[in-house]
């Protein structure tokens, strides 16, 4: 079946093709059409390589539909190494991204696929028409101009080695499917995503294959992910969203901030800077992590010097000019300070408690919204598991990985999206040229 865009009925059953029998071999198979998978295939099959894209969903690029709102935030419009989160080296992040820096990946999508994109204020980058369609429909038009076969609704449930690496004239690997079929490939790009946003098709398949081939993978947990307080009072500012700058601590190190627009929920905390945080107490062995927060960013030096100014004036009022009732009225009960007297009045250690709730207040965390919400998965496939030029697995040659799967995750806002373009690109470019240089190779023996 060739590539077709997005529509909005399901494609029926005569559109979908069964696997293949046992004995034809594709030479290249990517299992996943999400966002690394498409990019993945498109390259691929650009740089002249047989394709076969499969897809557990009937219709590719889930999440690329759901993201940022429903509206697509398909790039950030400026991004440094320090947006990105790895265990492994951080110098092979930046060699992975200096292949296709962000200004070529945004003028692929407007001037390539010719989608207008817009920035908003935010610094996101989204379809001038707020349209996800736009995206899919653009990169499975290019896949189906690339001659990429779509296999849609087929799932994979188990990845194997076979024949001899040394023979470039024998398949490398054999794909089982749901109900027993087979499909044989010279090489496959594993790009199947995480675990979250499950209603999207991810199910952790590419996880479980890379440690069923011996590869190491890191722990798994959700990221950018709502967090669940351990205080239920603060449940009842639920709606409340400010600014606020919110840092992470072990002991006293501190381990990262990030400033920006925050929510509290029924259950905790959200909004982008909780998101982007979360990771520091969601991670495994981050049970001694604290989180506080620094009100609309301010410091401590700064509200001393707002407090002090505020002479014959209450400690609500002038609180109240600045911050949400409710915020004030919680802010003020755990300093244990009179909201009610003067701000000149209150003594020393009032006035210290005060600057604490204000400047560093703790956000105990008791847990997390899970996978269902988390945007991606920390942990995954270890990047000195991949040769960083190709992202091949270096003890599996024809094995290549990209987006989710590995572990890379980026803050909130298409840093993910970044990545996913980026590492998909390079892993069907580099696949495609492995089986140009196989194809010519003399047979072993």
């Amino acid at each position: 079946m060739a590539v077709t865009p997005d529509s909005s009925s399901e494609p029926s059953a005569s559109q979908r093709s069964a696997p293949s029998e046992p004995l034809v071999v594709i030479p290249l198979v990517v299992i996943g059409a999400g966002a690394a998978g498409l990019l993945a295939a498109l390259f691929a099959g650009r740089a002249g390589a047989r394709v076969v894209l499969v897809e557990t969903r009937p219709k590719p690029g889930a999440k690329i539909r759901v993201s940022g709102g429903g509206r697509c935030n398909v790039l950030p419009s400026q991004a440094e190494l320090e947006d990105f989160f790895t265990a492994g080296s951080r110098n092979a992040l930046r060699n992975v991204f200096a292949s296709w820096p962000l200004a070529e990946v945004r003028a692929f999508f407007e001037q390539d696929l010719g989608v207008a994109l817009k920035v908003e204020d935010t610094g996101k980058v989204f379809p001038a028409s707020d349209d996800p369609r736009e995206i899919v429909d653009g990169l499975l038009n290019a896949c189906a101009a690339a001659g990429v076969e779509l296999r849609a609704g087929e799932r994979v449930v188990a990845l194997r080695r076979i024949g001899s690496p040394e023979r470039a004239d024998e398949p490398r690997f054999e794909l089982e499917f749901e109900g027993g079929a087979l499909l044989r490939a010279q090489s496959v790009v594993l790009a199947t995503g995480g675990l979250s946003l499950p209603k999207t098709g991810s199910d952790g398949f590419g996880f479980e294959a890379a440690r069923a081939l011996g590869l190491r993978v890191h722990t798994t947990y959700p990221a950018l992910a709502p967090l669940i307080s351990a205080d239920p009072a603060w449940g009842e500012l639920a709606g409340v969203s400010l600014r606020v700058e919110v840092r992470a601590y072990a002991g006293d190190k501190e381990l990262d901030r990030s400033a920006g627009d925050f929510l509290f929920t029924h259950r905790g905390f959200s909004g982008p800077v909780a998101l982007d945080m979360s990771r520091h107490v969601t991670a495994p062995g981050a049970e001694q992590v604290q989180l506080v927060a620094a009100w609309l960013g301010f410091d401590a030096a700064e509200w001393e010097k707002r407090l002090l100014a505020g002479g014959s004036r209450s400690v609500e009022g002038v609180l109240r000019e600045v911050l949400p009732r409710r915020l004030v009225a919680r802010l003020v009960a755990l300093a244990q300070a009179p909201g009610g007297r003067k701000l000149a009045e209150l003594t020393r250690d009032e006035r210290k408690r005060l600057v604490r709730a204000l400047a560093a207040c703790p956000l105990a965390v008791a847990g997390n919204e899970g996978y269902r919400t988390a945007e991606v998965t920390g942990g995954g496939i270890a990047l000195d598991e991949v040769v960083t030029k190709t992202l091949e697995a270096r003890s599996i040659p024809g094995l290549y990985f990209a987006g989710e799967v590995l572990d890379v995750i980026g803050r909130i806002g298409g840093f993910n999206f970044l990545w996913a373009w980026v590492s998909g690109r390079k892993a069907g470019l580099a696949a495609a040229q492995a089986l140009r240089e196989r194809a010519v190779a003399p047979p072993a023996g």
